[in-house]
């Protein structure tokens, strides 16, 4: 279940296991499908009750949302000396080609640098895959407007949490179910009090949903991932502006210069200022700057982030997806339920956490952040 179905089709590994076990059909395909849907519900519930045994009363509520607040003193061991990011910043300005750019603009970015040995980083998002009808029929061939339709999902989400180097895999059915277990796997790694940094593609409901949990502890910060900054600055090109590629290339590369640097206000009256004759549809325009507003407090400068060897972008929990789900469930013809494709992805999870031994035998996971050596 762990070692084949996870990665091989049902089908697969039944034909593997019966070869193995010199028993042809002996394990059927369906008999295997239930149980590693039995084996990961079990899993699923072991989880919920060591939850439930981590989350005191007095500090967190029947949801997991932590109801203490921490002390003002405790957040600044958890970031870098001044000396660290001030040299940083001096090499940015230094490095980068342009004359327009200051110290000072750079260091009144408000989002401070966190100490990656200090602080527990944690990326969330949603991963989707086809979902399955809940009978077969032969259907007549669908019109143009029928393909076009948006097809049913079934949604996991996936959350990577990293700690000096250590890092463990979450999964769940929804992000108020994976915060929960964030919640206990702190308590259990002995990291209730660290400094929380999360990393996120933007997504709106996600970023609500995180402050909203959150909230009651305080100093929890958000880092907008670089990618999904970028993309926006592609968007620009690809919908707003008119002119050929080339004179589109030089307004995304400078729009993109100004945000590796954090400087959303320059960012935003550069596109305000775009000439008329150079933009095609001004409401992407718009959006873009709205965009830039609303995750204003989360764009850091990018470029000092870099240059002190910290995070700039969810790529741990994209990884997660591909290892966890995707690999697996996004092929060509597949389709799952809901209870199915959870299955797998809970299972994968155990795998990926290095904690299949300790599940086989004792019917336990250790759940908590490794030390690092």
């Amino acid at each position: 279940m762990f070692d084949g179905c996870t990665d091989l089709s049902y089908r697969k590994t039944t034909r593997q296991l019966n070869q193995v076990r010199q028993q042809t059909g002996a394990t059927r395909v369906r008999t295997l499908n239930n149980a590693a849907e039995h084996e990961a519900g079990a899993v699923e519930q072991h989880l919920r009750d060591r939850a439930a045994e981590l989350l005191s009363p007095t500090h967190f509520d029947g949801e997991g949302r932590p109801t203490f607040h921490l002390e003002p003193e405790a957040s600044a061991t958890g970031l870098l000396p001044p000396s660290e990011v001030v040299g940083a910043i001096g090499q940015c300005v230094r490095d980068d080609t342009g004359a327009d750019i200051s110290v000072e603009e750079l260091a009144a970015n408000p989002i401070p640098y966190e100490n990656p040995k200090r602080t527990t980083a944690a990326s969330i998002d949603d991963v989707g895959v086809k979902k399955q009808k809940p009978r077969r029929k032969a259907a007549p061939r669908e019109s143009p407007a029928k393909k076009g339709k948006e097809k049913k999902r079934v949604w996991t989400t996936v959350a990577h949490v990293q700690h000096a180097g250590a890092s463990y895999t979450l999964t769940a059915t929804s992000v108020p179910a994976v915060l929960r277990l964030l919640s206990a796997l702190l308590v259990a790694s002995g990291l209730r009090k660290s400094a929380l940094v999360f990393f996120t593609d933007g997504q709106r409901s996600l970023k609500d949903s995180i402050f909203a949990f959150w909230w009651a502890r305080g100093r929890v910060r958000l880092i907008l991932d670089w990618y999904h900054l970028q993309h926006k600055c592609k968007e620009l090109g690809s919908f707003g502006l008119k002119g050929s590629i080339a004179d589109k290339k030089v307004h995304i590369r400078a729009l993109r210069r100004l945000l590796w640097h954090g400087l959303v206000d320059r960012a935003k009256a550069y596109v305000e200022a775009l000439p008329h004759e150079a933009v095609r549809r001004p409401e992407v325009l718009e959006r873009i700057n709205g965009y830039l507003e609303r995750n204003r407090q989360h764009i850091p400068c990018y470029a000092a982030r870099a240059k002190l060897g910290l995070r700039c972008s969810s790529n741990p929990v994209e990884k997660q997806n591909d290892v966890v789900v995707a690999h697996r469930q996004k092929k060509n013809g597949m389709a799952w339920s809901e209870d199915g494709s959870h299955a797998l992805a809970t299972l994968a999870a155990v795998r990926r956490n290095g904690e299949t031994d300790n599940w086989l035998r004792t019917g336990r996971l250790d759940f908590k952040i490794p030390k690092a050596a």
